[in-house]
């Protein structure tokens, strides 16, 4: 199965989570959890998820944007600010320059990023 088929109606668009993204204040982010219990702020994946009318929507929103952009295993360090890539001062900054580089073809997708995994292990076995 190819990610355009387990996604033949996504839920959602790039340019739709670079718009939610980009309008959600800078104040309600945070960094090493996804959500944070107490004052209600989120990381990426937190505002992500909040993109949907219920859980369920958010939860396919989540889904869709991990098997067809990026993984959590990627967002996370751009978000918490351990990806070298991304030196923007501010999480949301960081991810707002991921998801452009993500549109602009620039940083790889997650079946891109799987691929080279590959590609790189195998040459490792063949070193």
């Amino acid at each position: 199965m190819t990610e355009w088929e387990e996604y033949p109606n996504p839920p959602a668009t790039l340019e739709q989570v670079i718009t939610h993204i980009e309008a959600t204040d800078e104040a309600s982010w945070c960094t090493d959890v996804v959500r944070t219990a107490e004052d209600g702020r989120n990381c990426f994946f937190g505002h992500l998820f909040n993109m949907g009318a219920d859980d369920q929507e958010g939860a396919a929103i989540w889904d869709w944007f991990e098997c067809r952009w990026m993984t959590t295993y990627g967002m996370y360090p751009i978000n918490d600010g351990r990806n070298p890539r991304y030196p923007q001062p501010t999480p949301k900054q960081r991810c707002v320059a991921a998801l452009h580089a993500l549109r602009d073809g620039t940083e790889l997708t997650t079946m891109e990023s799987m691929d080279q995994e590959y590609e790189h292990h195998l040459a490792m076995e063949n070193a």
